[in-house]
């Protein structure tokens, strides 16, 4: 490892262009394989002002070095510094989890999901759950991971209803809920849940190929037919999409 890194990882002076510079040089040395120079870049990213992308990129770089307890604690540093930043918490849940801690990845997003935690919480839907969509999201599919679709719709369901926000959130999470509904063959509450999403995102592939196929499996066949059609129109290379119009 390359020394300390939470004694180097506060920030010395406020420019966060040059940060990011060093943040996307670490990158791309890390998938070069040259760990020396990408951890050097990654800890100038974070003096120069880059805050969680470095500090991710530099946590997932200690973890291929097989240095886990840098890497917590560089997440845990990040997560101080921008407490708000859903795809850092979902990083670190992710870490938790593939290192066998379930409970400590769902501890994770309680954590980042508490009120007054994240940037967007201004009010709650349960008492552990904030406005974040992208962190309900993340959560939901950790749980979906674990064997635990019911929790993961529930998750699912509430990140949808809180990222109306951003059309790209509702439609992911509308997406993950109506395709847990599919497999649960609940097939009205599929198609509710996609269309919902098609509501705010009409465009969308996976969204069109998902309520085909609720309405496919309701017996609902030439509707079903046109909404491949558009899936297929929107997205050429959508291969399930494809599949389901032929």
């Amino acid at each position: 490892a390359g020394g300390s890194p939470l004694s180097e990882a506060a920030p010395l002076s406020p420019l966060p262009a040059a940060g990011h510079l060093f943040q996307c040089r670490g990158a791309l040395l890390h998938r070069a394989g040259r760990l020396e120079a990408a951890r050097a870049a990654y800890r100038s990213a974070v003096r120069h002002g880059c805050g969680a992308p470095a500090f991710v990129g530099w946590a997932l770089l200690e973890e291929e070095a097989g240095e886990h307890g840098e890497a917590a604690g560089l997440f845990s540093r990040g997560a101080d510094l921008e407490p708000e930043h859903a795809p850092l918490h979902n990083a670190h849940a992710a870490f938790a989890e593939r290192r066998g801690d379930t409970d400590g990845a769902r501890s994770i997003f309680r954590a980042a999901c508490r009120p007054g935690a994240c940037g967007q919480a201004r009010s709650f839907v349960g008492p552990d759950l904030s406005r974040c969509s992208a962190l309900l999201h993340g959560w939901g599919q950790f749980e979906q991971r674990a064997g635990y679709e019911r929790r993961a719709a529930v998750l699912f369901e509430r990140a949808a209803r809180l990222g109306r926000g951003c059309a790209d959130d509702c439609a992911r999470a509308w997406h993950a809920l109506g395709s847990v509904r599919l497999r649960q063959r609940r097939w009205d509450d599929a198609l509710e849940a996609f269309e919902r999403g098609l509501a705010g995102s009409p465009r969308s592939s996976p969204l069109l190929l998902g309520a085909g196929l609720a309405r496919a499996s309701l017996q609902q066949h030439e509707p079903a037919r046109e909404l491949f059609r558009r899936a297929v129109a929107e997205e050429p290379r959508h291969g399930r999409a494809w599949r389901a119009w032929g």
